[in-house]
C-alpha cells in the first residue's frame, strides 16, 4: 500500500482541463501503474512547450473511462488549465521520493543503504 511507480508511464489530455479539474481524461491508462484503495502515484501535466507543469497526486485509475482522480497542485506547482492533446506523464518528482522515503521511515529512523 501507498506510492506506486511504473516505467516510461506516458498518455495524452482527451480533452482540455480547468485548474480546478479532479477527473482528467486520458488517450491510454495502460502504462500507468494500478492503484489499490490506499495507493496513488504523482504524474505531471505539461503542455506541449513544458511552459506550463503541474504535479498532481492521482488516488484512481478507473481503467474503463480512462480517468484519473487527483489532487491537484502538488509538490510546490499551482494547478492550471491543460488543452486536449497535453501530456501526462509518470516522472521522478521530488514529492514521490519524499513520500517514499517516508513509507520507508515511519519510526521516524532513516533506512540504511549498503553500497557496495
Amino acid at each position: 500500500m501507498g506510492i506506486k511507480f511504473s516505467n516510461n508511464a506516458s498518455a495524452s489530455l482527451d480533452g482540455a482541463i480547468t485548474n480546478s479539474a479532479t477527473s482528467i481524461t486520458l488517450d491510454d491508462v495502460t502504462e500507468f501503474p494500478t492503484l489499490g484503495a490506499a495507493d496513488y502515484a504523482f504524474l505531471t501535466l505539461s503542455n506541449s512547450a513544458a511552459t506550463k507543469i503541474e504535479v498532481i497526486k492521482v488516488t484512481a485509475i478507473n481503467t474503463g473511462t480512462k480517468v484519473l482522480t487527483a489532487v491537484r497542485g502538488q509538490d510546490n506547482t499551482s494547478a492550471q488549465a491543460f488543452d486536449d492533446g497535453d501530456k501526462c506523464d509518470l516522472r521522478l518528482t521530488a514529492g514521490a521520493l519524499e513520500a517514499k522515503l517516508a513509507e520507508a521511515e515511519p519510526d521516524g529512523v532513516p533506512m540504511a543503504i549498503a553500497l557496495g
